[in-house]
């Protein structure tokens, strides 16, 4: 009985020496399709545990407002800080390739016909964004914002689906992803024209320790290459639509 007994013990210590050390990822708050922290899911947070996975450890995530993830970090509370933009740095920080990808559309009724090729082309519309847009997508939509009466923004992004499929306005603008989501909840059919007028915009992830941030991206180059990639595309956006770069598949001309 004790020899199994101490068995036991040595079994449950190489499992505990088995078990994959936590890595803390610090991410935003509720914004699906990308982040659910309600069971912790989400395009962005299953594709950070995957890369976290892949570098041998344990993804934990704290759920935190967008403008408190890099001053955590700098803190030591966390070891991965999501969502930084490409040009901004920090002093002390170790950045990895971009690993997510938005895109800011205008989208109207394809029967409508619209014809919209700039931003000032929408103050022609009944217009519904998402809240603060005039403050993000560039001097002409700012100028156009401020000047229109048939403009509006929202913080209900799921409203802005409804509204535009019941015509009480011609416009949305928002993440494409973030429409094709609650597009893929709703059972019209209706054709959509989508107009790029925007940027797309990619972010990296930022790490106090550099063989970490190397580790991190060699495990998101193995997700990009893997068909893993493109189902969990398809699951939350309904299309492929990542396509990132990534330095260690670059080639020298």
């Amino acid at each position: 009985m004790r020899l199994n007994w101490i068995l036991g013990l040595l079994l449950l210590a190489q499992q505990g020496m088995l078990a994959a050390a936590p890595l803390t990822v610090l991410v935003g708050q509720q914004k699906p399709p990308y982040i659910n922290t309600a069971n912790i899911s989400g395009y962005e947070v299953e594709l950070l545990a995957e890369v976290v996975s892949r570098m041998g450890y344990e993804p934990v995530f704290l759920f935190v407002p967008n403008a408190r993830i890099k001053p955590l970090l700098l803190q030591g509370e966390g070891d991965i800080a999501s969502l930084q933009p490409v040009e901004n740095e920090e002093a002390g920080l170790f950045y990895s390739n971009p690993y997510i990808r938005y895109q800011n559309v205008a989208i109207s009724l394809a029967k409508d016909k619209l014809v919209i090729e700039n931003s000032s082309d929408l103050g022609r519309y009944l217009v519904l964004a998402f809240q603060n847009a005039r403050l993000v997508l560039g001097p002409d939509y700012t100028d156009m914002a401020r000047i229109s009466a048939n403009y509006r923004e929202t913080v209900d992004q799921q409203a802005q689906l409804t509204m535009l499929l019941s015509k009480r306005v011609e416009v949305v603008v928002m993440d494409r992803n973030i429409f094709n989501y609650y597009r893929l909840q709703h059972d019209d059919s209706q054709e959509m024209a989508i107009h790029p007028l925007f940027n797309t915009t990619v972010y990296r992830a930022a790490f106090r320790d550099a063989k970490v941030q190397r580790a991190f991206d060699r495990a998101l180059l193995s997700v990009i290459l893997d068909s893993w990639y493109q189902r969990l595309q398809r699951k939350y956006f309904g299309e492929e639509n990542q396509g990132l770069q990534h330095s260690l598949l670059r080639t020298d001309s």
